[in-house]
């Protein structure tokens, strides 16, 4: 069952992961997603707090995720320069709801420990209320990558090259809406997050 959800995820995300490597931003449209939850993924992960989590734990909230490392110097903090505008953005009743976060996953398991993680949150000023920072094993994160359309390569010891998605999932773990574009105008991104918020009863 597990493989098949890993063939239906990497025909559906092929589209998806061709116009994450073109040279202009693309987006996906609101409510386009693949097949599955990501939250049937079985890997193990470690927040900032060190404690273990599977994915299946988090489930149930409107979730904006992006993946990167905490030793790039280039994308990813845009990256998260963007995903923090969006929190920003957010009325204090939504950000207090209880139906959003924020996950910041590395791709360099490898360095990136929770100790580190931990580092990026002081460092960004990220809300431990609202923000999961999250690292794991090489398989689980290659695993996770597919789920999220994600392509990403070691090209020295200390750098990666990745695609640039910010991903937002529904509370069930499919995905609800993409973007491919770093820098730029926050209303599209802003706008699926509170449709798929106004979705939750």
């Amino acid at each position: 069952m597990k493989i098949q959800y890993l063939i239906l995820l990497l025909v559906s995300i092929t589209f998806a992961a061709q116009a994450a490597d073109s040279e202009s931003p693309f987006t996906l449209p609101m409510a386009s997603s693949t097949e599955g939850s990501i939250y049937d993924l079985a890997s193990n992960w470690y927040p900032q707090d060190g404690h273990a989590v599977n994915l299946e734990a988090l489930k149930g909230k409107v979730r904006v995720v992006a993946m990167g490392y905490t030793s790039c110097q280039y994308a990813c903090p845009r990256i998260i320069a963007d995903l923090k505008r969006v929190e920003t953005a957010l009325s204090d009743k939504e950000k207090s709801s209880g139906k959003i976060s924020f996950s910041f996953i590395s791709i360099d398991p490898e360095t990136d420990t929770p100790e580190l993680m931990k580092e990026l949150e002081k460092n960004y000023g990220m809300d431990p209320e609202l923000w999961l920072l999250l690292t794991g094993d090489e398989d689980g994160v290659l695993e996770l990558a597919v789920a999220l359309g994600m392509k990403y390569r070691k090209t020295s010891p200390m750098d990666f090259a990745h695609s640039n998605i910010i991903t937002i999932l529904a509370p069930d773990g499919t995905i609800f809406y993409q973007t491919y574009s770093i820098g730029e105008e926050i209303d599209q991104t802003l706008k699926a997050v509170r449709t798929c918020l106004s979705s939750m009863k």
